[in-house]
């Protein structure tokens, strides 16, 4: 499938991403955590999304704000993506964000109730437990000690399912090897801004019509806490068996039910 990667600038911001797809109605897709930018996996982000285009999406995949400075929270980080789908003068518009980026999609639709037509909250939650505060700061000190393998060795065992990770393993390792530096240094900021995310008293006050998916043994955030999201926000929901943090990468299915979602 065809793609390009581009890129917003503006006196605020500059963000890249990547677009796919030509239906008239516009996807927003905001990923989760990760070490490097998104937009050098475009490749294999638009395979694995491609079911969108094929069903009348134009997708719009987001990075984060290439000039951030930190602390940047998750609201800033909301605030700043939300810039940027006001200057690309988007419209029709669907929301999808997975783990983090789903964190970033509740901050999004509080502050603009009323922007996007259906949302969808992919493997994520209101806020941290202690559980999900130790995978984290796990993944912290890895960074802290410039240790990328062991990193990604960790992502292994925490984001997939055992039976996938083995599958996974060669590409993660090869990800690891180009880690940079500076990559590693920015990833702390960007994973301790989710220690302060709470939004659970205002789950209530989302309008928007809302799908939480995910896993029942996910690694990364308790299910119970997933769960809550769905109950307390009043979102449909479904979950997975026996996959991990990331079921989009392990079962066709997952991405199927989220389309069944956006068109229903």
């Amino acid at each position: 499938m065809e793609y390009s990667v581009e890129k917003f600038s503006s006196d605020k911001c500059r963000m890249g991403y990547i677009r796919f797809g030509s239906g008239k109605k516009s996807l927003i897709v905001i990923p989760g955590l990760n070490v490097k930018s998104i937009l050098t996996m475009a490749e294999v982000i638009v395979q694995g999304n491609s079911i969108f285009a094929d069903n009348g999406f134009t997708v719009y995949v987001f990075d984060r704000r290439e000039d951030a400075s930190y602390p940047y929270s998750i609201e800033q980080m909301a605030e700043d993506t939300l810039h940027v789908i006001r200057g690309l003068k988007l419209d029709n518009l669907y929301l999808y964000g997975h783990s983090q980026g789903g964190m970033i999609s509740q901050s999004m639709v509080l502050k603009e109730p009323d922007l996007f037509k259906k949302v969808v909250f992919s493997s994520t939650v209101s806020e941290l437990n202690s559980h999900s505060e130790e995978v984290f700061r796990n993944w912290i000190r890895y960074a802290e000690n410039h240790d990328a393998i062991g990193l990604y060795d960790d992502f292994e065992r925490t984001i997939f399912s055992e039976a996938f990770a083995r599958i996974a393993h060669p590409a993660m390792l090869d990800e690891a090897k180009q880690v940079t530096e500076e990559e590693l240094i920015n990833f702390i900021p960007n994973t301790e801004n989710m220690f302060s995310f709470n939004v659970t008293d205002r789950l209530s006050e989302i309008k928007t019509q809302s799908f939480v998916i995910g896993s029942k043994t996910d690694r990364v955030f308790d299910y119970e806490k997933i769960k809550e999201l769905a109950e307390k926000s009043h979102s449909k929901s479904f979950f997975f068996e026996n996959v991990g943090h990331s079921p989009a990468f392990e079962t066709p299915e997952y991405n199927q039910r989220i389309v069944e979602f956006l068109l229903g």
